[in-house]
């Protein structure tokens, strides 16, 4: 049974799964966009380690630069001059506060010496579309959260975070490739759950979803979200999440983000 549980970027959902039987039957789809929020509301003292018991990643995707069709910008540097010829000029949509639109949107202000104007939404997709009718002039959402208006090309991509560039838009430039160092963060998705969970029992859900993320099927609908597939063990997907709450509190140092 699926059941979902919207509020406070996902933390609501945490919380309700941190309360749950350590039996296996109770576990949560995390998402970046919580776990930045969580890291955060933690002033960067939080340990995944220490809060849920990690069973397997399943996607990723990068943060995608979009803006409106209108705006006279065709690459990062002329979006980047235009910030600068009138600061605070350029404005840009996000998802909410403290979340991963805002905390991307702030870091790659502060890496390219440009200052916008935050208008926040009350969600993803909203968000996405004010900048389709030109709400706003841009939006630095998941990839997953703009892929449609990309596609319908109601919406031109810039840039995508990450090391290498992704195989969904295998033409758009990384943000590190243009110059703009630092911005590796991607956002994903995986499976954790209460603390405590034998372990006998985290490797049968390991399994159990490797398996289905090596299906053909299963590949083809990530893909199309424009996400690609994550596996890992769960030891390796503790790690990954340790290393990207590091990450986090390293971009909103950067960003001067804080959340009370």
């Amino acid at each position: 049974m699926v059941e979902n549980k919207p509020g406070v970027a996902g933390a609501l959902a945490a919380t309700q799964i941190a309360r749950a039987p350590a039996d296996g039957y109770s576990i949560l789809l995390n998402a970046s966009g919580a776990f930045i929020n969580m890291v955060l509301r933690s002033g960067f003292k939080y340990n995944p380690s220490n809060e849920c018991t990690p069973i397997a990643s399943v996607a990723q995707a990068p943060v995608v630069l979009v803006v409106n069709n209108d705006l006279p910008a065709n690459d990062v540097n002329d979006f980047i001059r235009l910030a600068k010829d009138k600061p605070d000029s350029i404005s840009y949509g996000s998802d909410g506060l403290a979340g991963t639109t805002q905390l991307s949107a702030e870091f790659f202000s502060k890496i390219a010496g440009i200052r916008m104007l935050h208008v926040p939404f009350k969600g993803a997709g909203p968000s996405v579309m004010a900048t389709v009718a030109g709400q706003v002039n841009a939006n630095f959402p998941t990839l997953p959260s703009a892929m449609a208006m990309i596609r319908a090309k109601r919406v031109k991509p810039l840039a995508v975070s990450g090391l290498t560039r992704t195989k969904i838009l295998p033409d758009v430039p990384t943000f590190e490739e243009l110059g703009h160092r630092g911005f590796d963060f991607l956002c994903w998705f995986g499976f954790v759950g209460p603390k405590g969970i034998a372990p006998s029992i985290v490797e049968r859900l390991n399994a159990a979803t490797q398996q289905s993320l090596q299906q053909p099927e299963v590949i083809k609908s990530i893909q199309n979200q424009g996400m690609e597939v994550k596996l890992s063990t769960p030891t390796e997907w503790l790690h990954f999440m340790m290393k990207d709450a590091k990450n986090i509190e390293r971009m909103a140092k950067v960003s001067n983000l804080q959340i009370s």
